[in-house]
Formats: structure tokens, sequence, C-alpha cells
């Protein structure tokens, strides 16, 4: 059942304190992971995009000016900006409680890296898999690639030694593809002897096809426990509840990490959303509030013409949109067209 935008009570000055700001800044890949959603955006707008990097600084610092706390860096593939390295500098000029990076690696090198390890607060790593067979076969990457990545990760492991930034590579187990006990262990082995945190997220299928390969988050629990993870007693909130993106904390040898069910369609789930996800925010400065519903709203003109006041007032309406849980019973996450249950 959806709420009724009449009992939301959040203001913009909660949103820009508590929900990180979500840039995808190119919807350009290297990769082509079958079950990729581009961020919930047309899989037909995928590689045309690129970010306009002076509005983007205009944008960030106008909300910088209001209070936002976290920013979280995306695409497509950011790396593949043709400005990343000035972005990540202007970035590095704030002082943001949180500043994430999320890539699949493949560009991470010495320069980026050592600029990212300035200020940034995590780097995450989309891997999947330690075999290339089973890499390529989800990815659709090159031998190349994946001796690249994996490289880059050993440079990573050593260069953020001794410094306060996270680490954190991403396993999605696939049915059939990634699911065996070799792919779990190879993949916590990596994580421990690296000192790299690991991040398990359960399946979302993006298509109808896909729900024969999604793993129950139950299962992929007790597997983990089954291959010696040690599972903690504390559970981890997110952002103040539990029903969108639960966290379960484990550990494994010398080192810790999580499993997260995204859950997204799940009615009691659309209900905590707008209390915490991200403002996501598209390389046309469009906010999608939701990934499976199509609805955006526009912020370029107001961007170019500076005006503040219609900028925030976007930014809340699209968590007031959040709150009526638009992708409520909706059973996969189909970017042109939605199917429900």
């Amino acid at each position: 059942m959806k709420k009724n935008k009449n009992d939301f009570k959040i203001d913009i000055d909660y949103c820009l304190h508590n929900f990180p700001l979500r840039l995808s800044i190119t919807d350009y890949c290297n990769l082509a992971c079958f079950f990729c959603s581009n961020e919930g955006m047309d899989l037909r707008q995928r590689n045309k995009n690129y970010v306009d990097i002076f509005l983007l600084k205009r944008f960030i610092k106008i909300l910088a000016n209001r209070g936002l706390k976290k920013i979280s860096i995306t695409g497509g593939e950011p790396s593949l900006h043709p400005k990343i390295l000035d972005i990540v500098n202007f970035l590095n000029q704030f002082n943001f409680r949180d500043l994430f990076f999320h890539t699949n690696g493949i560009n991470l090198n010495e320069v980026l890296m050592g600029e990212l390890l300035k200020k940034f607060t995590k780097i995450a790593v989309s891997i999947h898999s330690m075999n290339f067979d089973t890499w390529t076969k989800i990815t659709g990457g090159r031998r190349e690639h994946f001796d690249k990545l994996l490289s880059n990760l050993s440079l990573l492991s050593e260069s953020s030694k001794g410094l306060d930034i996270i680490i954190e590579l991403k396993f999605v187990p696939i049915r059939g593809y990634n699911d065996s006990n070799k792919e779990f262990l190879d993949f916590l082995k990596y994580c421990s002897d690296k000192k790299f945190k690991f991040k398990f997220l359960n399946f979302e299928p993006i298509l109808a096809e896909h729900i024969k390969k999604v793993i129950p988050f139950n299962e992929i629990k007790r597997k983990l426990i089954r291959l010696g993870c040690f599972q903690s007693s504390k559970k981890g909130s997110f952002r103040g509840q539990n029903n969108y993106l639960p966290i379960e904390i484990f550990h494994y040898k010398n080192t810790r990490g999580v499993a997260i069910e995204i859950g997204c369609g799940d009615s009691k789930v659309c209900n905590s959303c707008y209390l915490s996800n991200e403002i996501f925010v598209t390389p046309d400065f469009k906010i999608k509030p939701c990934h499976i519903d199509n609805f955006s709203l526009d912020l370029l003109k107001y961007i170019k013409n500076k005006d503040v006041e219609k900028i925030l007032y976007y930014i809340l309406e699209s968590r007031k949109f959040l709150s009526t849980a638009p992708g409520a019973n909706i059973k996969v996450w189909q970017p042109i067209k939605k199917v429900k249950i």
C-alpha cells in the first residue's frame, strides 16, 4: 500500500545532512555486465553522456554551501570521464564526511589512485569473481581487462596501507555463475590477503529472465557461515532503519565485511526507502529517485541559472515521491518498462 505524501516530514536540511548525493558522472562503461541496471537509467541511452564538469562543480558548491555531508561518485564507469582527475581534485578541496568512489577497477591507474587516497573515505570495486572465465561470463570483459584489474587491486592494497580509507570489493552471487563454494572462498581469501573489506549483495533481477538466477539472501548467509565466516550478533543499521538494505556483519580470518539484501519491490522495503536512499543524479542532471520507476526531475536549467531554491525544492520533491513507495510490488528492475507481479 502506498503512503500518502501528506505523511512526509523530512526537510531539506535533514536530506543534505543525512543522505549522500550519488552522482553518475558518465553512463559510459568499458564492461557489459549482463545484469547492469545502468543505475535505473534507460539502457538505450547508455554510452552517450558525460557530465558537464563546469555545471557539476557549480551544483556541488551549491549543495556543499547548504550543508551536504556525503558524496558518492558512480557511473557507468566514472574513471572513463575525460576529466576524472579534475573532478576528484575538485572534490578533495572539501571536507565531506563521506566521499565514495564506485568503480570496476580497470582504469585505477597510479595517478588516479593517488588522488583518490588523499580525501576519499571509500573506494568500492565491483569484481564478482576471482576467476577469469567466470568474470568474463558476467562482465564481457577481456583478459587484459582482468589482468589490469588484479594489478590495480594489488597496487591499491599496497598504496592504502596505514591510511584511513576503506577498500571494499563487491560480489553479487548469481545462480549458475559464481555461486560455487570455490568462487566464494577464492573471493574471501583474496579480501583477507589484501586486507580489503568484502561486500555480498543479493542479485536483483533486471529482466524477468533473470529471476531464475536469483539466490535467496538467507542461502547466501548460510553459505558464508559454512565456509568459515563468523556472523556478528550486532546488526548493522542503514541510516537509522533496518528494512531498506538490512546489513549483516561478517568476519573472515583477518578481515570483515557485510552481506546486504537490496530488496527493491518488497513493500516494507519501499516504505523505508525515502528514509535512507541516496539522492541520485544522472549525468544530464536529472534526479531519479527510484531505480524501478521512470519518474525524474530535471535540474539542468536551475543549475545553469544558479536557482538555488528550485534545486533544493526538487531534491525535497524527489524524497516526497520516494515516500509514496513507487516501486512497491514490482518484481523486476526494468529501466524501460515496469513489470508488475
